[in-house]
Order: structure tokens, then C-alpha cells, then sequence
């Protein structure tokens, strides 16, 4: 079996339809399209899907109020701007844990 794997941390460069011009070349495949802000591929190959599943894979923040002491430290420190009035908005936090450090 062999494996093709194409990545870059830039937008815009073609990468999926590269992708797709050798997926409709290969005979048996199985493709995955991991980008996690634009998994784009099935629009181009409209490909059989086998099994699909939910998929969690980032983590939220949240606030322990049973712990917290309500400095608002995690607020002011926050590199998303993420947490306003001790609440955590699940869109913005990247679940990086710094908040949980300090």
C-alpha cells in the first residue's frame, strides 16, 4: 500500500484539488480530508461514504465556581479573549489550559 499525504499551513493553494486530481487517477483509495476548518475534498470527488461518526476533538474550558475565587485573572489573561463575566464562550476558547495555570 502506498500513502500520499499533503499538508501546508497555508490557505488557498490548491492542495485539495491536487488531492482530488490523483484520487480520481487511483484504483482502489481511501481518502481523508483532515482540515480541520475546511474539510472541502467531498465536494469535488462526491465520494461514497462507508461510516460516519460524531467527532469530538478539542477541549473547552470551563469554570469550577466551587474553586474559583473570582479574581477574573483567567479573563484578563486569556489569549482569545475567550472568558467575559467568568463565563466561557466555547466558540472563541481554543482550549489551549492557560486559564486553568493561572
Amino acid at each position: 500500500m502506498k500513502e500520499l499525504v499533503v499538508l501546508s499551513g497555508k490557505g488557498g493553494t490548491g492542495k485539495t484539488v491536487l488531492v482530488a486530481s490523483f484520487a480520481t487517477l487511483a484504483g482502489s483509495k481511501v481518502m481523508v480530508d483532515c482540515d480541520v476548518d475546511a474539510a472541502d475534498l467531498h465536494l469535488l470527488l462526491h465520494p461514497k461514504v462507508g461510516e460516519a461518526q460524531e467527532f469530538w476533538g478539542g477541549k473547552t474550558a470551563y469554570i469550577d465556581h466551587t474553586r474559583c475565587t473570582r479574581c477574573e485573572l483567567c479573563e484578563q489573561m486569556c489569549n482569545f479573549d475567550a472568558i467575559h463575566h467568568l463565563k466561557v464562550d466555547p466558540i472563541a476558547c481554543e482550549g489551549c489550559g492557560f486559564c486553568a495555570r493561572i
